[in-house]
């Protein structure tokens, strides 16, 4: 039997999860329990289950490994979108996580001050950034993204119970 490719649906899921974990204000969306990792795994899972032959049953394995690989595709993408963003519109978090520490410190040394100044400069810190940001990523949308293939199995199977029901209740 020919199992369809899980890189297609993992593609699509994983780019779900980068692009609406990137954008700013969109963004704020995985602050309620990682919701763009989740509908991102969940996304593939489905995806893959229309792509399986009719007879065909989707395990919760099936589903976590779907999970599993958009998580990682998000991560990548993530990471790639978060970069150019930072590149193109000079938006730097570290740096306003670094000022806002500041101005609501009251006890900050000068030389530490003059440290942060130094640091702002250099480009080194937003490579370093991103590094952190996709080593960071891998693990949190990977483990979410396995929740969410889950999920996906989940409603598959739900929406399948439902059509079998319907055709088996007795017309008169």
């Amino acid at each position: 039997m020919n199992t369809p490719s899980r890189l297609i649906p993992a593609l699509v899921g994983g780019s779900i999860i980068g692009v609406l974990s990137t954008i700013p204000v969109l963004a704020l969306g995985n602050c309620f329990c990682c919701m763009w990792i989740l509908v991102g795994g969940a996304f593939s899972a489905v995806l893959y289950k229309r792509s399986l032959p009719d007879q065909s049953l989707m395990t919760a394995g099936d589903g976590a490994v779907q999970g599993l690989i958009a998580g990682i595709f998000g991560a990548l993408f993530g990471t790639l979108l978060g970069y150019i963003l930072m590149v193109f519109t000079d938006y730097r978090p570290e740096q306003e996580f670094l000022k806002m520490f500041i101005e609501n410190s009251e006890d900050v040394p000068s030389e530490f001050e003059d440290m942060i100044d130094e640091i702002k400069n250099y480009e080194v810190l937003s490579m370093t950034s991103a590094v952190l940001k996709l080593i960071g990523s891998l693990i949190i949308d990977t483990l979410f993204g396995i929740l969410g293939g889950l999920l996906g199995v989940g409603f598959s199977k739900t929406k399948k119970k439902q059509a079998m029901q319907h055709f088996d209740e007795p017309s008169f």
